[in-house]
C-alpha cells in the first residue's frame, strides 16, 4: 500500500494515515482504508484499532483539494459513496476504536476522526473542524450524526453550523477528546486506551456499542447514501464552486 500502514502491538491493530505533508484525501486512500479497516474486522486477532498519522503536526486536513476538487459530478459521486462507505465502517467497527489525533483535523479528516469511539488529541495550535459550511457544502447526514454521538446536539449544531477550529482544550471540554496529551505522547496513550477496551469480552462489547448507538439515533440507517445527491448538488453550486476555487488558488499562492 502506498499511502497506509498496517502494524500490530500485541491484539491492537495500529492504521496509520501516511500521504503527503497533510494525509490529504483522496480516492486511493479511501480505498486502502476501507481494505484494512475490513481486515480488521474479519481478522479474529484484532480486538481493538488505533487510527493514527505519521504526521507531526498533522492527523488529516481533508480533501485533497489539487484532486478532488478537480472530480466531475459522476466521478465526485462515485468518490464520496466510498467515502461515505469509510467513515461508517469505522464508525460501526464491532471492535474498539481509538483515534490518535496528532494535529490538525478538518473536514473530511475531522469526518475520520469523529468516526472513532475514543479521540486523544496533540496539545498544542491545533484545531478540529468541520468548515464544510464555509465553503457552500452541505455536510454528509452521517458526520451529523457522529458529531451528535460524540458532544450532543446542541454542541455539534455550534461547530457544524459555526465551521469553526475547536481547541484541544475545547474538544476536551465539551467531550469530543478523552484526552489531551504531549504530541510525542498521543499514539502511546492512544494504544493504553485501545489495550483497555481490547480487553472487554467481544461479543459483549460489539453488542453493546451497536445498542448504545441505536438507542441514541446515531446508528447507520443508510441515509448517507439516500442524501448523497444533496451532498454533491451543493458540490458543485456556483456559490461551492467560487469558494472553492478562492481555496485553491490561495492553496497554491
Amino acid at each position: 500500500m502506498d499511502f497506509v500502514r498496517v502494524e500490530h502491538s500485541h491484539n491492537v491493530a495500529v492504521i496509520t494515515l501516511s500521504r503527503g505533508k497533510v494525509n490529504a484525501i483522496n480516492d486511493q486512500l479511501v480505498d486502502e482504508l476501507l481494505m484494512v479497516v475490513s481486515n480488521a474486522v474479519a481478522d479474529e486477532r484484532v480486538r481493538a484499532v488505533v487510527l493514527g498519522s505519521d504526521k507531526t503536526r498533522f492527523f488529516s486536513t481533508g480533501f485533497d483539494f489539487a484532486e478532488v476538487f478537480q472530480y466531475d459530478r459522476r466521478k465526485m459521486t462515485e468518490f464520496f459513496g466510498r467515502y461515505i462507505d469509510l467513515y461508517e465502517a469505522i464508525y460501526t467497527l464491532p471492535k474498539p476504536v481509538v483515534g490518535a489525533i496528532s494535529g490538525h483535523a478538518f473536514a473530511g479528516g475531522a469526518i475520520l476522526a469523529l468516526a472513532c469511539d475514543v479521540r486523544i488529541m496533540a496539545e498544542g495550535e491545533f484545531g478540529f473542524a468541520l468548515n464544510e459550511v464555509n465553503l457552500g457544502l452541505v455536510l454528509p447526514v452521517g458526520a451529523a450524526r457522529m458529531a451528535i454521538n460524540a458532544v450532543g446536539v446542541p454542541k455539534a449544531c455550534e461547530i457544524i453550523l459555526s465551521g469553526a477550529a475547536v481547541t484541544p482544550g475545547q474538544a476536551l471540554e465539551m467531550g469530543l477528546a478523552k484526552e489531551v496529551a504531549a504530541p510525542e505522547s498521543v499514539m502511546e496513550r492512544a494504544l493504553f486506551h485501545a489495550r483497555a477496551l481490547s480487553e472487554k469480552p467481544p461479543v459483549a462489547f460489539a453488542g453493546v456499542k451497536k445498542l448504545l448507538k441505536e438507542a441514541s439515533g446515531t446508528y447507520n440507517t443508510g441515509d448517507d447514501r439516500k442524501a448523497l445527491d444533496e451532498v454533491i448538488n451543493s458540490w458543485f453550486s456556483a456559490e461551492a464552486e467560487q469558494r472553492k476555487k478562492a481555496l485553491t488558488d490561495s492553496m497554491r499562492r
